[in-house]
This record gives structure tokens, sequence and C-alpha cells, in this order.
């Protein structure tokens, strides 16, 4: 209704403006006919008119009045007078040359005038676009700014509506009449495709970082151009970006203080309680040797001391762990052959893991070179993991191949599933899935000691899941020197 209330204003006054300028045209030819101007005198006047309507005016209206101007000129002051003949050729030649004066100052001045507005214009969209940056740089990164960023750029750009879809996290925010663009604002996303709809009024910017698209954007309205849609939409892709790293950094630097202050605590209890399960294991051994048992009794004693000694081995993870957690660990480096690297790590394990489960298959005399104990406890654990989730009974296969400089280890084992999303959360401390939390027993600690044993090495380890053969672990490590088929001779 607004637009149609303008396009009213302007043609009426446009309308008016003509009216009024022939009006003093004709008056100025009657006072002629009285007081006989002259041609010299009336030719200024008339361009004066006639320059007035061209600067104010659209060029419509500018060459209505030049063409009633030259009427009039000839009418009221070239012989014969009161008719459109002139007997002169000088007053045809100066008729003429006004007429094409005045349609060329209307048309110069219909250039400057659109060079002015375009340059008010370009001066408002760089204002807008400013107050855009500032506002961005006062938003609270913590909260969701999907919405904050719409209200921001209709108000600085004085939208119509503004629609926009995160694609991280599949948000929509809209504000003004833009409440129906998500489906245009997702299907423009999986277009990855720029739209410019001029008979809406709408434009739909894909938002980049770099080539990846994150979002896109709608802008709705009468006054806004490809260019600065184009322009607002960097704007926001940098903007969310920004958000996104901000709050990845502040859960980053939360994780590493709760992180240090966890291990900190779990260091000192885990020395805190040494002590005493030394006491228990001693005593329960002492009962055992003192004889004079019965049955029950003995049950009890030997319950007692398999859970101290399963307390045992939790307070020493909790220790390597604190000390994987120092920054700079020395690593006591030897060539390690990877057999009684395998015998290391199920010695560690003890009773507690099923050795006829493993099948190992990998080529004698591979070898790497690390820190054995490191390295024990960080295959231990992944065999550990392997065994408490998967059938009872089932095979748990192990391989060892080269590759290049590397050597990659790999356990498998059948009956669970690691889901996409948890692949990388299962390696972070006191991390268990919910799916499993309750099938068996643990910590959640035991990978990440693991991931910590390995990257101190330099290694790598991940997992691959698939829900009808298993998981399979890997674990990547530096061969033995640089040579990418080293070997240590099988009786060394």
């Amino acid at each position: 209704m607004l637009i149609k209330e303008i396009i009213l204003y302007v043609r009426a006054r446009s309308v008016l403006a003509t009216l009024t300028a022939c009006a003093l045209m004709v008056g100025l030819g009657a006072i002629n006919l009285r007081h006989e101007l002259g041609l010299a005198t009336a030719i200024p006047l008339y361009m004066l008119v006639v320059l007035l309507v061209a600067w104010r005016m659209n060029f419509l209206t500018a060459a209505i009045v030049s063409v009633c101007a030259t009427l009039c000129l000839d009418f009221f002051f070239t012989q014969p007078l009161l008719t459109f003949r002139v007997s002169s050729p000088t007053n045809v030649l100066a008729l003429v040359t006004f007429g094409c004066i005045s349609l060329l100052v209307n048309r110069l001045s219909q250039k400057i005038s659109r060079t002015d507005l375009a340059l008010q214009r370009h001066d408002e969209q760089q204002r807008a676009i400013y107050e855009l940056s500032q506002g961005m740089l006062l938003l609270d990164w913590r909260d969701s700014v999907g919405i904050h960023l719409c209200m921001l750029v209709q108000e600085c750009f004085f939208l119509d509506g503004v629609g926009l879809l995160e694609a991280h996290e599949e948000r929509f925010a809209w504000t003004g009449d833009a409440e129906d663009s998500s489906e245009s604002l997702r299907a423009s996303l999986l277009a990855d495709r720029d739209l410019d709809l001029e008979s809406r009024h709408e434009a739909v910017r894909v938002l980049r970082s770099g080539t990846r698209p994150i979002g896109t954007v709608l802008l709705r309205g009468s006054l806004i151009d490809p260019l600065m849609a184009s322009a607002i939409g960097t704007l926001l892709a940098s903007a969310l970006e920004r958000g996104r790293a901000l709050k990845a950094e502040v859960v980053a630097e939360s994780e590493k203080l709760s992180e240090q202050l966890r291990s900190a605590v779990l260091d000192g209890l885990a020395h805190a309680v040494k002590t005493p399960l030394t006491t228990i294991s001693v005593s329960s051994a002492g009962l055992m040797e003192i004889g004079g048992l019965t049955s029950v009794q003995r049950e009890l004693v030997e319950l007692i001391e398999g859970q101290a000694a399963r307390l045992s081995s939790l307070t020493g993870k909790l220790l390597r762990t604190s000390r994987l957690d120092v920054t700079e660990m020395k690593l006591n480096r030897r060539p390690l052959e990877l057999r009684a690297l395998l015998q290391s790590a199920m010695d560690d394990l003890g009773a507690e893991f099923d050795a006829e489960r493993l099948q190992a298959n990998f080529e004698e005399g591979l070898a790497i070179e690390g820190d054995r104990e490191l390295l024990s406890m960080a295959l231990a654990q992944v065999l550990e993991n392997a065994q408490k989730y998967s059938p009872a009974g089932s095979a748990i296969m192990l391989s060892a191949k080269a590759d290049h400089d590397s050597i990659i280890l790999s356990i498998h084992n059948d009956g669970s599933y690691v889901p996409v999303e948890e692949r990388a959360l299962i390696f972070r401390r006191f991390y268990r899935s919910h799916d499993v939390e309750h099938r068996a027993p643990g910590t959640g600690i035991g990978l990440s000691v693991a991931l910590r044993a390995v990257e101190a090495h330099g290694g790598e380890l991940w997992v691959e899941s698939e829900r009808d053969t298993g998981t399979t672990f890997y674990i990547s490590l530096p061969a033995q020197g640089e040579a990418s088929d080293a070997r240590l001779s099988t009786n060394r």
C-alpha cells in the first residue's frame, strides 16, 4: 500500500508541475501581447522555467514543458502572432535551437539527478553496512544469534522481511513478513545457488565460508539490489563463522579447565587410594595364608581381594592418564617387535582377558620404535574394549601391516556398533555411549588413555564401525627408523 501511495503522489506532483509551468509560460505570452517583451527576453525566461522543471521533476515532465515553451514562443512571440506559423527563417532557427537546447538540458539535468541519487543511495548503503557491522560486534554469541542478525539487517536496510537458515544446526530465524521463506531457503541451500526475484522484490544469497555453504538468507524489500544483497550475505557469513569460532573457543577453554581440574582431583585421589588398597590386598592375602576359613569366608576374602585388585588397576589407569597429560613427556623409545608388544599388553590385562578369543594375524618381525609401557597400555585398553563390547566367545581379530613409514594395527570385534556422531566422542575421558553404558562395566577412561599414548608417539587412533560387520579400531604408529619395511629378526 505504501508503494502505491508513493507512486500516486509522484504522478500528482508531476501533473501539477506541468500545469503550473505551462500556465506560467502562457501568462508570459499574454503579457507580451500588451507590453511586447520580445523574443530575446522571452527565450531566457522560458529557458529558466524549463531548467527549474528539469531540475526538480522527471524527464517526461520536463520534455512536455519544453515542447510547451517552444509552442508558446511560436504562438506569442514570433510573427505572425497568435498563430503557429513562422514568417522569418531566423525565428525558425531560434525556435528549433531553443527546443533542442531544452531537451538536451533536460537530459543532462536528469542524468545529474540520477547520479546524485545513486551517490546518496550509495552513501546510505555504506552507512547501513557500517551500522550492521557495528551491531554484529555487539551481539551476545553465547545465545542463538539468528533472530538478532535478521532484526539487525531489517532495521539497517529498511526491509520488509529477512529470513536466515543456518546449515550447521538446521535452524531457521525470520523477522517481518519472511515467515514463509524456510522452504525456499532450504531449496537454495541444496542447489547452492543465489536468486534474484525482482518481480517479488526478493534476493536469496547462499552464505559461504570459503567454498563451503553454511546457510542462506532471504532479503525481501523494494530497496534491495543484487550487489547490496551479496554484500549483506558476505557479512552474515563472516558473522556466523565468527560466532561458531567464539563458541568453539569458549567450549574448548571450558573443557580444558575442567580436564585440568579433574586430572588434579583424580591424581590426588588415586595416590590417596593406593595406600589403603595395598593394605586391603595384603590383609586379604594374610587371611588366606592363615587358613582355617570356611568356604563362605574364603569366597568373601577372594571377593575382597579381587575387587581390591580391580580398584588398584583403576587407580593405576588414573595415574598413567595424569602422566600422559603432562605437556612435555619423555618417552623411553626403543625397538619393539609387535608380537612381543602384544604379549606385554596381554600380560597387563591378566586373567580378565580371554586370550583364546584373540586371533592374531601379522607378519613376524614387524617392528616399531616407542615406549613399551605406554604402547602396551594403549593396546591393552583397545583389546579390553573389544572384549567387553563383543558377544561372549566371539573372535577378536588383530592384524598388522606396513604402510609406507608406518605400521597399522587393526583390532576387530563383532556385535558392537559405534554411530558416526560418537566416533570422536568415545576417545574423550569419561564419555560412555548411552547405548552401551549398561551392557558392560567401565569408566570411560581406557580409550582416552590409549589415544594419548598413541599421539605421544606421533601416531593416530581411530575407529570404523558397521552395524552388520562390527567395529574395528586402527592404531597407526611410526615404523622402526625411517624405512617402511623395517624388520627385527625373530630371535632378537
